[in-house]
């Protein structure tokens, strides 16, 4: 049974391109992880199917807050941009397998584009307390998370040239990339980028053992319960649902074509 929840708009923010909600809803804020995903809707909708996936931004228990960074040029989530505080969602959350550091990890990279960026952001709060992060966010102008929800410690790179300038960031074939120190990295990606992570991690690392590289994969998950399959991923354990065994794969696992 997936946890249904009703949250409040308590603060909007316009920031740029992009839309940052904060909602309340105590008992999500205190599981939801970075890397897993909401369904929302408006409160007393009828339409069973309109839930479109929302990749949570950021949680805090304490004030039982929950976070959402908007994309407003993602159709099936333009509807939130002009909510005003007060409205309430529908939420089915937080489903998906979250990211969680391995005991070891002291230096984390966090590298993306696409619509699951704001999970990297989720993760860098989280963590930035006990670990070294350096965050590297490639876009569109106007559209990239803000580094001023970052911590100050967190090391935070961005490349307006477009979703493919993340590899210019991540300079694979040079000594100084940044794939080479990290204990662990977490990339947040659209399907068609896994291929080119893939080759950079094989680039800048001599071995490269699982868990060193995890992924948030973004993309259509219809129904967010395993039922439609439509968001199947083949991997080296057979065809996985994003919705469940995902959105966070073994980046050394997912077979590429």
């Amino acid at each position: 049974m997936h946890p249904y929840y009703t949250a409040t708009i308590r603060e909007r923010r316009q920031i740029e391109g992009l839309v940052w909600l904060s909602l309340a809803a105590l008992e999500l804020a205190r599981t939801a992880q970075p890397g897993q995903y909401a369904l929302a809707r408006p409160s007393r909708s009828l339409d069973p199917l309109l839930w479109p996936v929302i990749f949570l931004a950021g949680a805090d228990p304490a004030k039982g807050l929950v976070e959402l960074l908007i994309d407003p040029r993602q159709p099936a989530t333009a509807w939130l941009v002009n909510l005003p505080v007060g409205i309430t969602l529908d939420l089915c959350a937080p489903l998906g397998t979250p990211f969680v550091p391995a005991p070891a990890t002291q230096t984390l990279l966090l590298a993306g584009a696409g619509a699951a960026l704001p999970a990297l952001l989720f993760a860098a709060r989280r963590h930035a307390s006990r670990l070294s992060i350096a965050l590297l966010l490639a876009g569109d102008e106007q559209y990239l998370p803000p580094p001023f929800f970052l911590p100050e410690t967190v090391e935070v790179q961005t490349s307006s040239a477009g979703d493919t300038a993340l590899f210019d960031l991540l300079a694979a074939h040079t000594p100084s990339s940044p794939i080479r120190w990290a204990d662990q990295i977490l990339f947040a990606l659209p399907p068609n980028l896994l291929g080119d992570a893939a080759a950079a991690m094989r680039t800048a690392r001599l071995r490269w053992e699982r868990g060193l590289a995890q992924v948030v994969v973004a993309g259509p998950m219809p129904c967010g319960l395993g039922v439609c399959r439509a968001c199947q991923i083949e991997t080296r354990n057979g065809w996985q649902r994003r919705c469940i065994e995902g959105p966070v794969l073994d980046l050394r696992d997912i077979r590429l074509r």
